[in-house]
């Protein structure tokens, strides 16, 4: 295994229906991409062996076994038309909602149906996206005409993606007027008796643990950054550098964590003047 993927549990999964046929999900992605995360540590058709080498221990029916390595062939050759598209994008003047929808036609060119099994959910989540930045740009609307279409745009959301959202944003939330308390005063001891009083016990200790954990995430994110920053000033090769930087950050962090760090990069990205 190369160093950045050592030490590490495979993700994604792979499912067959009661035919024996290759069910094609968002789940099958991520073990593809779980092994092309290593690109660059290794050439490619060492990765595809690899992947097809997982397939293979899973002990799939001949039939599934035939789809996954044609899906598996035809998903390579997709990322290497994203890379040239997202190449020629480069400056051009397109606003998000083209360039998605060039890339969802880009996708069907080169998986057919299987696209939908892919990138159905993720397409659906950005399409809503596109819509939510063009209802909050426009003036026209009123502040409850704005409210009841976004409430409309989020009917649109698939049920698995909702449900995730909503757990994700419930400690957001409690955060939220934990804060308010904070500025108004409230001690340590305030914000722990009113979460008792408002989602009891049991509850009250996960937030405290969540508050530990966000803590050492803390922690550890600025650890990694420096030490990054160390390896970008010190290594000189292109190359070396970037696979220095990838084993470094699944050395650091779990496969949720480093979807985490990316997203985070991103966004300060975004905001880099």
């Amino acid at each position: 295994m190369p160093h950045s993927l050592q030490d590490t549990e495979e993700d994604g999964a792979v499912r067959v229906d009661a035919s024996g046929h290759l069910v094609v999900t968002p789940d099958l992605r991520r073990l593809f991409d779980y092994y092309l995360s290593a690109t660059g540590e290794e050439d490619l058709s060492v990765i595809r062996a690899r992947i097809l080498a997982s397939l293979r221990a899973k002990d799939l029916p001949a039939s599934a076994m035939d789809e996954a390595v044609r899906l598996l062939d035809d998903y390579l050759a997709y990322r290497d038309a994203a890379r040239t598209f997202a190449a020629n994008q480069r400056g051009a003047e397109q606003d998000l909602g083209a360039r998605l929808e060039s890339l969802k036609e880009l996708r069907r060119e080169h998986l057919g149906p299987w696209a939908d099994g892919l990138f159905g959910e993720e397409e659906q989540v950005d399409a809503v996206a596109v819509e939510r930045m063009k209802l909050e740009k426009d003036t026209a609307l009123t502040p409850e005409e704005r409210a009841r279409r976004l409430a409309e745009l989020d009917d649109k959301l698939p049920d698995t993606y909702r449900a995730s959202r909503d757990e994700a944003l419930r400690p957001l939330q409690q955060q939220a007027v934990e804060r308010e308390l904070q500025e108004s005063g409230a001690t340590a001891e305030d914000l722990r008796q009113h979460r008792l009083a408002t989602v009891g016990p049991e509850a009250t200790e996960r937030l405290e643990a969540m508050d530990r954990e966000e803590a050492d995430w803390k922690r550890r994110l600025t650890d990694f950054r420096a030490r990054r920053e160390a390896l970008r000033q010190s290594e000189q090769d292109p190359t070396a550098r970037q696979a220095a930087v990838q084993r470094l950050l699944f050395d650091t962090f779990s496969p949720e964590e480093r979807l985490r760090v990316e997203a985070l990069d991103a966004i300060d990205a975004a905001n880099a003047p």
